[in-house]
């Protein structure tokens, strides 16, 4: 009995041996190497007022079971939004230089206005808030591609960081001066004025200072310089109008000496009647100097 107990187990031992390695057989059978754009340092902000210089670019280095011989070509398309999606361009092996690991690299740069034009869009047709898609697609000799669809959770991590996707938020960032009215929302939470601070504003080099008088009368002179609605010493409001034509601007905060209590916003009205108002800064204890504004015409 333990003879045929000892052999009965060494048949099955034969038999799952055989299972196993079938499988993997089958398996290894089945394998196949892919493709994958690896890109890091993706850099640079899209701002509306400056299509031509606001460029994005990422270095991207092209892996495969062949060190590269199996890259056809990668193909740039561009959206607005996602929608209408067209190519931008089209990368061939010999726009790549051989990189320190000796796999194929490329800086690629898409700059918004040649996204637009690509698009066919007028300046009309986006806005601040609008976002640039840039989608990559890796096209191999054998026929097989790879792009965004493709990049699993595995792709995106710290090494290969290959999304096959880059997403460029419009901003509007003004570099000359924008016709409107620009509203300053003004607070002083302690409810004694700005102690002496208060916003500049420059407009082809003459300066208007907005704020809230100081309580105690520490700044006489200044406080009969200052722009203000006359409300109250905790909050006050003063619209300054931008004319057509003007061709700078700047807004700054000049240091008082209570900053910790203030706190404004400044709100932004198209000359165009359409009554839309935009949030083009917001302040809390404001940091003296030059300030950045958000204005889409």
């Amino acid at each position: 009995m333990k003879k045929i107990i000892s052999l009965f187990s060494l048949l099955l031992l034969m038999v799952s041996c055989s299972e196993a390695e079938n499988t993997i057989n089958t398996v290894m059978d089945d394998y196949v190497t892919g493709a994958v754009l690896r890109g890091w340092n993706p850099t640079g902000e899209y701002n509306y007022f400056e299509p031509a210089s606001s460029v994005f670019s990422v270095t991207i280095e092209e892996h495969d079971e062949q060190n590269g011989d199996l890259m056809q070509d990668v193909q740039i398309f561009v959206s607005l939004n996602g929608n209408g999606e067209v190519l931008l361009k089209t990368l061939v092996p010999s726009d790549f230089t051989t990189g320190p690991t000796g796999l194929p690299r490329h800086d690629l740069t898409v700059s918004l206005g040649e996204a637009i034009s690509a698009m066919g869009l007028s300046s009309s047709q986006y806005s601040g808030g609008d976002a640039v898609i840039i989608r990559l697609q890796l096209n191999l000799t054998d026929g097989r591609s790879y792009t965004a669809k493709d990049a699993a959770s595995s792709l995106t991590g710290s090494y290969f960081k290959s999304p096959y996707q880059y997403t460029q938020v419009i901003k509007c960032i003004p570099t000359q001066a924008v016709a409107g009215d620009y509203t300053i929302n003004m607070i002083d939470s302690y409810g004694d004025g700005w102690n002496g601070g208060y916003v500049s504003v420059v407009v082809d080099g003459t300066e208007y200072k907005i704020g809230i008088p100081d309580y105690w009368g520490d700044y006489p002179a200044l406080s009969a310089e200052l722009l203000w609605d006359g409300a109250s010493f905790s909050s006050s409001t003063y619209t300054l109008t931008i004319p057509a034509g003007a061709a700078q601007m700047s807004f700054s905060w000049v240091k008082g000496d209570w900053d910790s209590e203030v706190s404004y916003t400044i709100l932004y009205d198209r000359p165009d009647g359409s009554g839309a108002t935009q949030t083009a800064l917001t302040e809390s204890y404001p940091g003296p100097g030059l300030k950045v504004l958000s204005v889409c015409p």
